[in-house]
């Protein structure tokens, strides 16, 4: 067990382990008694919990398949809550993982195909920022497809067929989240859940792109992208 993280210590994640596992299963216990009218409420809270555990437990150096429970977990409360005007980021985190534990879609592929549908409705209907990424990631996991794209990502743009394209633009793409909601978390005490680049390492995995340097990358989630059985 290696652990990940750069900004906090390993104190830290034990803490914020233990309080959102318990907070998670408080939540959980309520589910049956939670009113249809609360329920979409429910599902957020529960997808963000299950969302800063899958982070928590990669930064720890956990195992992955710990990492993948927390996914699953996660992106079917997402699923289950994904309405308009959501954040592209978290869209295409929840596709990037996808993508990253590929290997076992069987296990998710429906939350995808229910989370890419609806997508593509609220695109039709002018109630959601457009991303090439997001439908490029989304093509490559129902149809094995790798098609080129355009991203309001810049540092997306910037990467080609090799890994050299991959370090320059790892440079740019913490700044690049400037409006995500967890840009300098780092700076708090208890907000932290880890800053990781899954959009990235998805993208070198779709172009077949693996070098060793990418271990020394900020943000870069190397292990994800290394899997065993790759």
């Amino acid at each position: 067990m290696m652990f990940r993280d750069k900004y906090k210590d390993k104190r830290y994640f034990d803490e914020e382990l233990v309080f959102n596992i318990e907070t998670f299963n408080e939540f959980e216990d309520m589910k049956s008694s939670v009113k249809k009218d609360k329920l979409k409420s429910f599902y957020v809270v529960q997808s963000g919990y299950s969302e800063k555990l899958l982070r928590i437990n990669y930064a720890l150096g956990n195992s992955l398949d710990e990492v993948f429970k927390w996914f699953k977990i996660s992106l079917r409360y997402y699923q289950l809550s994904y309405g308009a005007f959501e954040s592209i980021y978290d869209l295409m985190d929840y596709l990037s993982l996808a993508v990253l534990f590929e290997d076992r879609k069987e296990e998710f592929i429906e939350d995808i195909e229910k989370i890419f549908s609806k997508y593509q409705a609220f695109v039709d209907a002018g109630e959601q920022y457009e991303d090439g990424y997001i439908e490029t990631l989304a093509l490559y996991l129902l149809e094995g497809r790798v098609e080129n794209f355009r991203s309001r990502l810049e540092y997306l743009n910037m990467i080609g067929n090799d890994a050299d394209s991959v370090i320059e633009a790892q440079k740019f793409w913490y700044y690049a989240h400037s409006e995500a909601s967890w840009y300098d978390t780092h700076k708090t005490d208890d907000a932290y859940y880890g800053y990781w680049s899954f959009d990235t390492a998805a993208l070198c995995k779709m172009r077949g792109i693996y070098d060793e340097r990418f271990k020394d990358l900020d943000f870069f989630p190397y292990d994800l992208l290394v899997q065993e059985g790759r």
